[in-house]
């Protein structure tokens, strides 16, 4: 009996997860997906995981480490080496591909190894995202193109999405959600019991990125307007604008500001203590922070845009800026009915989730 050929995993940090969205479904593919049925290679950056953690394979599921960093500029260039490697040395049937930072390279691969299968998850048109300067959104337009135009797949985690790139493209996305119910921790230890007693309650809570564009600053002026407590937990200090605000608002009454919690269990007692969630992403697809925070809570408000109606079936509430987010925090957000939720819920498990991304590599 001849073993399964390995899939190439590109475009991630690596796993375990320590970075992001991507980086959580490498993962959960690999821990969903057994070895012996479908191997994985996972191409990772070295200097994101220490020496005594790169000896290893993650749920059986091999790991390759890559000198160069897998964010920012040099992405274009990690993915790239990744996909040469993928293609010519471990001769690769198809390759799954994380974004689109190394699509650059797939027309030339494509000619080369026209019989690979090249899978991309083309994210969330980043270019839209208003971090971004004019030559930044005109090199990532340009890659969004190459991966649209020349990927054998391409996967789309967002109704919203898929339709986008089906109005700009004319090509069909396969479409798989996003999981998040790897955030339901099991029985904690009396260790964690009294830290999660500690942490206070009836709060309002976000996480995000500190952007512009997840109306971070919208979102703290509502619950100042409204009289609620908030917890937001995000990148402060890695930014001129979350600097700025970390300062604006860092000693607002009832505005509790608090820098990345990247592990689950840190996370956990902010996200048992809230009354509710808000969730302020307008660009991007299906945004893991607000499918994690269905598995927590009934009560959301989201920024209306049609990738969170999306993400939500219309489900929850939904504000345009500070005033109308004011409006729904003063009258207490609707919770999402029980059967709605439970529904919502049972489309963002990984193991379905996981079990569509087998069926399609194994097409």
């Amino acid at each position: 009996m001849t073993s399964a050929k390995a899939i190439p995993l590109v475009g991630t940090v690596g796993v375990p997860a320590r970075y992001g969205g991507f980086e959580t479904l490498a993962e959960q593919l690999c821990r969903h997906v057994c070895a012996r049925d479908v191997p994985f290679i996972v191409y990772c950056e070295r200097s994101a995981y220490g020496q005594d953690e790169r000896g290893a394979d993650f749920a059986g599921h091999r790991r390759i480490f890559l000198p160069l960093r897998a964010n920012g500029v040099a992405s274009m260039f990690h993915d790239a080496l990744a996909l040469i490697d993928a293609v010519f040395r471990r001769n690769a049937d198809q390759v799954f591909i994380f974004g689109y930072s190394g699509a650059w390279i797939l027309p030339v691969l494509k000619m080369v190894r026209p019989r690979v299968r090249y899978i991309v998850n083309v994210d969330g048109m980043e270019w839209r995202r208003d971090k971004f300067s004019t030559p930044a959104r005109l090199l990532l337009k340009a890659l969004e193109w190459c991966a649209a135009r020349t990927a054998s797949v391409v996967i789309a985690d967002n109704d919203a999405l898929a339709d986008l790139f089906r109005e700009r493209y004319r090509n069909e996305p396969v479409v798989i959600a996003y999981g998040g119910d790897h955030t339901v921790l099991p029985a904690t230890s009396p260790a964690d019991v009294a830290v999660f007693e500690a942490a206070p309650r009836g709060h309002y809570l976000a996480i995000a990125r500190i952007e512009p564009e997840n109306n971070t600053e919208t979102i703290i002026q509502g619950c100042i307007a409204a009289g609620v407590p908030l917890v937001f937990i995000g990148n402060w200090r890695a930014n001129a604008y979350g600097l700025a605000l970390r300062e604006l608002y860092g000693d607002a009454t009832g505005i509790t500001l608090l820098d990345p919690i990247y592990d689950q269990a840190g996370l956990e007692p902010w996200r048992a203590g809230a009354i509710g969630y808000i969730h302020g992403h307008s660009v991007g697809g299906t945004n893991p922070s607000l499918v994690e925070a269905l598995f927590h809570t009934s009560r959301m408000a989201s920024f209306d845009c049609a990738f969170n109606r999306a993400t939500l079936s219309g489900a929850g509430s939904y504000f345009t800026d500070a005033d109308s987010l004011a409006v729904l925090l003063r009258d207490g957000l609707t919770p999402i009915e029980d059967e709605e939720l439970a529904q919502l819920r049972a489309t963002y498990r990984w193991d379905a989730i996981a079990a569509r991304y087998l069926g399609l590599l194994q097409r």
